[in-house]
């Protein structure tokens, strides 16, 4: 490079005049590249602009689009209620109408009317004082009623409610189509109306709508009239194609929105808008009865590219800048470059002389350290298999100095011969690595004589290849004596492992079956959190119907099967709640609590249930200043009642319950609250002991249990760090003690007995 330069400074081609106007020539270039830059910057940015306001206004459009069929949907369900015709007389009706406007947004919703053929009022959400008023002239009434079944009217915009005189609504109508008696073919028998304010719908959806720093969304409809707009509401109502003065107040044409709505212009560009400023603009079209509307959301390019007018300013001053400092520079390293040259040119070469020899050095010594550290051990021969080159590590593991190996016969630093590798003599394999210039792995070689007892070395013989061609061999070689022994070792261990596993078995068993019992509560609990989400939803739509068609039906054979059919529903819905509290428990009310108050309230509540008969005796003895616990108080409380209830089904005739808390050490001396229910009851036969915390396993009769509350209490109290222990007599009763730690943090180990004792 330094020479080429040299040249053409000698020629006289490279002038300090030249270097300026080529120079020059270049910031020219640049200034040229960074102004087409910045307008195709300008550009993109806008594109992307534009294409999130497309995005903007797609999804306000799908919102709005969305509610009105959502709207459509519910006053659907209306017009098909059997009695929605006595909407005025069945308080049945009265409440699903209610219902459903309680779901449809109050704040768009003006109105729900149901009319009857004649359009007289039935049902008005709104304003109950018109019920009876009628409608029949209306023009939304009389296009409704020529509507056939499954058909929906959207009305244009009008003034429905004359209370509300400011503000614009909308119709949507559904017809009510019922078979007659003695007729098969439904007929017309009235409409049931939707009335929504425009309002509603543009402060719900348009109003939040936010677009850089002064953007927004306004709406207009296919007819070109606007329907909302943020900063001119006195223009609301009015046609782009009847304008007026008025309307050229804030815009200097209507081109662009004219072609929005002849479908000329595409989803999002440029346009004129107030004072003449341009604006980015993006609209979305979705259809509202036989007409669309349109939602734009707009913004000031200007806005846009505020910050590419500030990069582009701050680029003319730096290329000004540069373009001085260059001339400046240019002149000062005119009158310098010819003195400095020269020196520059003898310096440079002397440098390179002096960095060629020090690498060379470093390289040598670099080479020689890599050697000499390596832990690998190394050794180079060349082709009669005489050492040149011997490492540290090598020598070490011949057991001879490193001056005593080079210029050796490769063979001659064994005192045994060395043995066949897989058959083949190792002089061979040398050979062949010199001839085939191939490199050959030997594995686990043994070699004695070297030291008392034999040696084990991984090799690794490649060929030494220089310019080109085959100078020799290099074996790379580690000893793998301890790992032979150990693998060895290893073959002994495994025979003396495999006698123990043996002997093991039985233990191995009984862990096996505790595994399969954890697995199995685990299986159940997500197989338990689908059957819950499976059988709730549609138990809510069986019992809503079951429950509308007891107070529909007068047959008393009906109503006694509806009773029924309610009865098994609520038995269903307690087996599911059951099965979700297993699968999911709650664990975000753990706190500090006072078991012997969650004991009181828990005895309280089951003193109202029926099976708690004159004849049952309850004594209560709870010690007094028990400390609290972190636990979930429903949850326990849950446990509680689960095995009070238990205690009443083994007592069907009546008897003695005995409820006792107390407070004491467990056997790990930790700080231990027990809690005892004893029952005078029929008492559990031992070979049911062992499963009566198994998930479904129960000894009532068929209809009387679920077999889920004893699984759900043991898996609550395990949670919590705690047991459950069991005693039972046959004839005699059952005893259930359930224990819990002292804890004041869930997540940390129960209190010892020398802690102090919190809460009390």
């Amino acid at each position: 490079m330094f020479s080429a330069f040299r040249n053409l400074k000698n020629r006289e081609i490279l002038t300090p005049l030249v270097v300026i106007l080529a120079f020059l020539f270049i910031l020219s270039l640049i200034i040229i590249i960074g102004q087409t830059f910045h307008q195709t910057l300008r550009n993109e940015m806008a594109d992307q602009f534009n294409k999130q306001q497309l995005l903007l206004a797609q999804q306000v459009a799908i919102n709005v689009e969305s509610f009105l069929d959502h709207v459509y949907k519910d006053i659907s369900v209306i017009s098909q209620l059997p009695d929605i015709m006595q909407v005025g007389r069945s308080s049945q009706a009265r409440a699903v109408v209610k219902g459903i406007h309680y779901h449809i947004e109050s704040d768009i919703l003006v109105a729900l009317r149901v009319l009857d053929r004649r359009g007289a009022i039935l049902y008005d959400s709104g304003y109950p004082k018109r019920e009876g008023d009628s409608l029949a002239d209306t023009k939304y009434f009389i296009r409704a009623s020529t509507l056939r079944a499954n058909e929906h009217l959207v009305t244009d915009l009008m003034n429905i409610v004359v209370e509300r005189p400011d503000s614009k609504q909308f119709i949507i109508a559904v017809p009510i189509y019922q078979i007659a008696p003695g007729s098969q073919d439904p007929q017309f028998n009235g409409v049931v109306l939707a009335i929504l304010s425009v309002d509603g719908i543009t402060q719900k959806y348009l109003l939040p709508v936010k677009s850089g720093t002064r953007g927004y969304a306004w709406m207009m409809d296919s007819d070109g009239t606007l329907l909302y707009h943020p900063t001119q509401p006195q223009m609301l109502g009015k046609n782009l194609f009847h304008t007026d003065p008025s309307c050229f107040q804030c815009h200097r044409s209507f081109n662009a929105e004219k072609q929005m709505v002849e479908g000329k212009a595409e989803t999002f560009g440029y346009y004129v808008a107030p004072g003449g400023e341009n604006k980015l603009a993006a609209y979305y079209k979705f259809p509202v009865g036989v007409r669309s509307w349109f939602v734009v959301v707009s913004a000031p390019y200007s806005d846009v590219i505020a910050l590419m007018h500030k990069s582009q300013s701050f680029f003319s001053l730096l290329i000004i800048s540069i373009f001085i400092t260059t001339l400046v520079a240019s002149a000062i390293s005119t009158i310098t470059y010819r003195k400095k040259i020269k020196a520059e040119e003898k310096a440079m070469h002397l440098e390179n002389q002096r960095r060629l020899e020090q690498e060379i050095v470093i390289a040598k010594n670099y080479l020689e350290n890599i050697i000499e550290n390596t832990q690998t051990s190394l050794l180079v021969l060349d082709r009669d298999l005489t050492v040149k080159t011997v490492n540290t590590a090598q020598a070490k593991a011949l057991g001879r100095p490193k001056q005593d190996i080079v210029g050796r016969q490769f063979f001659s630093l064994f005192p045994d011969n060395l043995p066949r590798y897989e058959g083949v003599p190792i002089e061979t394999l040398l050979h062949r690595c010199i001839t085939g210039s191939t490199s050959i792995e030997v594995k686990e070689y043994r070699i004695t004589g070297i030291q008392p007892e034999p040696i084990f070395f991984d090799m690794n013989v490649s060929p030494l290849i220089i310019a080109g061609e085959v100078t020799g061999i290099v074996i790379a070689s580690n000893n793998v004596t301890k790992r032979v022994h150990l693998e060895e070792a290893l073959k002994q261990y495994t025979v003396e492992l495999e006698d123990r596993v043996d002997k093991e078995v039985a233990t191995a068993k009984k862990l096996e079956q505790q595994v399969l019992h954890s697995e199995k509560l685990a299986a159940l609990g997500r197989l338990a959190a689908g059957v819950a989400h499976e059988i709730g939803n549609p138990l809510t739509s069986i019992s809503t119907f079951a429950q509308l068609l007891r107070e529909m039906t007068t047959d008393e054979f009906a109503q006694n099967s509806l009773d029924t059919i309610n009865s098994h529903i609520l038995r269903i819905t307690e087996i599911v709640r059951q099965m979700s509290t297993f699968s999911r428990p709650d664990s975000t009310t753990i706190k500090l609590v006072q078991i012997n108050d969650i004991l009181k309230s828990s005895l309280d509540l089951m003193r109202l249930d029926k099976r708690m008969k004159s004849t049952l005796d309850i004594t209560v003895s709870l010690t007094p200043d028990i400390p609290r616990t972190m636990i979930d108080e429903g949850q326990i409380a849950q446990v509680f009642i689960n095995i009070i209830l238990n205690a009443l089904d083994a007592m069907p005739d009546g008897g003695r319950l005995s409820v006792t808390s107390r407070h004491g050490l467990n056997e790990q001396g930790h700080d231990t609250i027990f809690i005892d229910f004893h029952d005078s009851g029929t008492g559990i036969p031992a070979a049911d002991l062992e499963k009566i915390f198994d998930p479904f396993y129960t000894t009532k009769e068929v209809g009387k249990g679920t077999g889920l509350g004893l699984s759900v209490s043991y898996n609550i109290v395990k949670r919590f760090k705690g047991d459950i222990k069991v005693a039972s007599t046959l004839g005699a009763g059952t005893t259930f003690t359930i224990i819990l730690p002292v804890l004041t943090d869930i997540h940390k180990e129960p209190l010892h007995a020398k802690d102090e004792h919190p809460g009390r």
